[in-house]
């Protein structure tokens, strides 16, 4: 695949969230690949047990004047901490079974 002409990705350590506070760039790359080996490398090096050393990661792809970030690890969402009714809709730790109509008694017909 082409490159776009001055596109690059940089890996980002991230307190907080939503925004979140930027600890600033761990790694810079033009390729995509290299930028989640490097976030993975780097989680493993400094929070191998996921403790919540490393709290937020970000790749952000950098394209001129535009940023976008294209990848994220939050330890929070890691570790199960978030609030899943919010991100699916339901709670899903709770067990479900789908409503289930009484059946109607059959009426004799003569």
């Amino acid at each position: 695949a082409r490159r776009a002409a001055g596109q690059r990705y940089e890996v980002h350590e991230v307190i907080g969230d939503d925004p979140g506070f930027d600890l600033g760039l761990r790694f810079e790359t033009e390729d995509f690949g290299s930028a989640v080996d490097y976030a993975f490398d780097y989680l493993e090096r400094r929070d191998p047990h996921r403790e919540g050393v490393v709290t937020a990661l970000e790749i952000v792809r950098v394209a001129d004047a535009d940023r976008e970030t294209v990848w994220s690890y939050t330890h929070a969402l890691a570790v199960g901490e978030a609030d899943t009714t919010r991100v699916f809709g339901f709670d899903v730790t709770r067990s479900w079974s789908p409503h289930r109509v009484p059946a109607r008694p059959l009426v004799a017909r003569r």
